[in-house]
């Protein structure tokens, strides 16, 4: 998933910047940086946290 599609797929979902720091353990200020496109760069790790609770909300709707 390229950065595009994890922040549309946020958006559709309605999800806040909370909710995933929450739920992934990724730093929120990380969280707010790369959705908000002040950086496009993601550690590996949370790149496949942030995409793995976008996938499973998604699976819930």
């Amino acid at each position: 998933m390229d950065n595009q599609e994890m922040r549309a797929m946020k958006e559709r979902l309605g999800l806040i910047d909370y909710k995933i720091n929450y739920k992934t353990g990724v730093h929120l200020n990380v969280i707010e940086d790369f959705f908000s496109g002040k950086t496009d760069t993601l550690a590996a790790k949370d790149r496949e946290r942030i995409e793995a609770l976008l996938r499973a909300e998604a699976k819930k709707r």
